[in-house]
């Protein structure tokens, strides 16, 4: 990374509540399919630079557990757009924790494959492979034709629709923050 990491030992209190909230609940679970908390207690991915303004931290692990968490999209589909995000960015980061969140999510290492190259997989649903659809679009063009929106509105509804907008713009905020820092996987 670009900045000293925080040690654990040396965290302010407000470092301290926001670590907390990585180190502890849903972030933790041992059955996640990757954790933000090092062995040596040292946070990796995107808190390790949020520490470095625990205000904005706060404010970024909330809105990131409702994009995480809380989508009524489908898990498999949530992590095709992530890993869109992902690749197109070319988040070192983002391909490590999501590829093992995909698999974890029921994708198989040719789905991931196929995702790599840009391409989707045969056996998508309906609701993947408009996930698959509207994200290239997005991250393609920043929006969407009349055409594409009224297309993934029909299969999303424009709720899920919003959520998989939000999640694309979730993930490509963090790869720069990501970038920017040089943060990669431990």
């Amino acid at each position: 990374m670009r900045v000293d990491e925080v040690d654990p030992a040396d965290m302010t209190d407000e470092q301290r509540s926001l670590y907390e909230q990585f180190a502890s609940g849903r972030r933790a679970d041992p059955e996640s399919p990757f954790s933000l908390v090092r062995p040596d207690g040292r946070l990796q991915g995107p808190p390790a630079v949020w520490m470095l303004s625990p205000r904005f931290g706060h404010a970024l692990q909330h809105v990131g557990g409702a994009v995480r968490f809380g989508s009524r999209l489908p898990a498999r589909a949530c992590e095709i757009a992530i890993l869109l995000v992902a690749h197109h960015q070319n988040s070192p980061f983002e391909l490590y924790a999501h590829r093992l969140a995909g698999a974890a999510a029921g994708l198989s290492p040719d789905d991931l494959a196929a995702l790599a190259d840009g391409s989707l997989f045969p056996s998508a649903s309906e609701i993947e492979a408009a996930v698959f659809r509207t994200t290239v679009a997005v991250l393609a063009h920043g929006t969407l034709t009349d055409d594409e929106f009224a297309a993934a509105a029909a299969v999303l509804g424009e709720g899920g629709l919003f959520e998989l907008v939000t999640i694309v713009g979730w993930y490509t905020m963090v790869a720069w923050q990501l970038a920017v820092f040089d943060v990669r996987p431990s």
